[in-house]
């Protein structure tokens, strides 16, 4: 009975993920679609990209992907698969980025950024239809990774914040991210907490 449940939960899964894709696209996934820039390269860039998005630390980034043409769809557990957030890329300012319902709003923000990464650094803004899956370590999604760190805590503003802010707490707030991710990002830098 445990085998069947599988194969049918498994079964709806696919059926479910095979939808999401639209006939007649070639869709490409994987390291074909790195960008292979440089760690320091994917940060300047996701940097010069909120910029021009006019985004700031903290800001909610739905309207942001609303402005680029994406919709953000909710999964609920019933979808649960290895397959948790994905971006979809269409074309240009075609795309759907899928978070599950019972995440937090700040699991959430990182994987909308993590996302948009994938649509800059390797559809190039739609010019390559694309499906990114947020799991494994490959290239793609380390760069993905990267650029979502530069994105939300941006080099200069987190090297000026971490001198003023006294606690890592109230320091993730500002960033609207884990103090987990503000560990890896300070590390990541190179910057020692002052305050400890």
């Amino acid at each position: 009975m445990k085998f069947f449940t599988e194969v049918l939960i498994w079964t709806r899964l696919c059926v479910g993920y095979q939808s999401m894709k639209r006939a007649g696209i070639e869709y490409k996934f994987g390291d074909e679609i790195a960008s292979w820039q440089t760690k320091e390269a994917v940060d300047g860039f996701a940097d010069r990209v909120r910029k021009h998005l006019q985004v700031s630390p903290g800001d909610d980034l739905i309207p942001t992907i609303d402005e680029l043409g994406g919709q953000v769809r909710y999964l609920d557990i019933d979808s649960l698969s290895e397959r948790q957030e994905t971006i979809i890329v269409h074309g240009t300012n075609d795309f759907e980025i899928y978070l599950l319902s019972y995440t937090s709003p700040i699991r959430d923000r990182f994987t909308i950024a993590h996302e948009l990464g994938h649509y800059y650094l390797h559809s190039r803004l739609g010019e390559i239809p694309i499906v990114a899956n947020r799991h494994g370590s490959s290239r793609v999604e380390w760069e993905a990774n990267w650029f979502a760190a530069g994105f939300l805590m941006p080099k200069t503003i987190i090297r000026r914040e971490v001198e003023s802010i006294e606690s890592k707490t109230a320091l993730a707030g500002i960033f609207g991210v884990s103090e987990v991710a503000v560990d890896v990002r300070l590390k990541s830098l190179g910057i020692k907490w002052p305050h400890d």
